[in-house]
């Protein structure tokens, strides 16, 4: 198995998800976004994006797809139920992809990313307010779980955990208890420590 990765960017996710599974691999560790042109990548991925893994013959792209194949790939790490539970797995995992991180790459691109000329103060606010919102009903269900599952950690938890993480970075963790308390216990988790390193 081959990794297209870059460190800090939303890649991240998938060198977790591939750290908790156990899967031997190749991390190739590509610069963003100068060496996206990498032909290898470019092969396996025509629209240069990382993270791409490839899997012999299979090419995964899209960083929840990468993480949920790879919980099938190796279901002896025990990161996803059984198929007729899986209901509240792929609602989290569609969940943080549409609801959470659009806001929170809009608000960062118009906060700190994009050229101080191109930002929008508004459009800055709108997403906030929307990452928010999202957030909160997360913050809700966690109350009384200790992970998005329940007890046990599941690979949804390592999609959502690093966006967290993201979205610590930015400040925007404040005042939900405990989606903090949460991303504390994933974030201290060895697999997570790894692949941070």
């Amino acid at each position: 198995m081959k990794l297209f990765y870059a460190p800090q960017t939303r890649a991240f996710s998938s060198r977790w998800a591939m750290e908790e599974v156990a899967a031997p691999h190749d991390l190739i560790r590509l610069k963003f976004p100068d060496e996206l042109s990498n032909p290898d990548l470019q092969k396996a991925n025509p629209l240069g994006q990382i993270p791409t893994l490839v899997d012999g013959d299979q090419v995964v792209t899209e960083a929840s797809a990468i993480a949920l194949y790879l919980a099938d790939r190796f279901p002896q790490a025990g990161l996803a139920p059984a198929a007729e539970e899986r209901h509240q797995y792929y609602q989290w995992a569609f969940f943080v992809g549409a609801a959470l991180e659009p806001h929170l790459l809009e608000f960062f691109l118009h906060s700190e990313r994009l050229p101080e000329s191109e930002r929008s103060a508004e459009r800055a606010v709108q997403a906030k307010e929307g990452f928010v919102r999202a957030l909160g009903i997360v913050n809700d269900h966690l109350a009384t779980r200790q992970y998005l599952l329940g007890d046990p950690f599941s690979m949804v938890d390592v999609i959502l955990g690093s966006i967290l993480g993201w979205a610590k970075m930015m400040n925007l963790l404040a005042g939900f208890e405990h989606v903090r308390a949460y991303f504390k216990r994933v974030s201290s988790r060895p697999a997570f420590l790894t692949a941070f390193q």
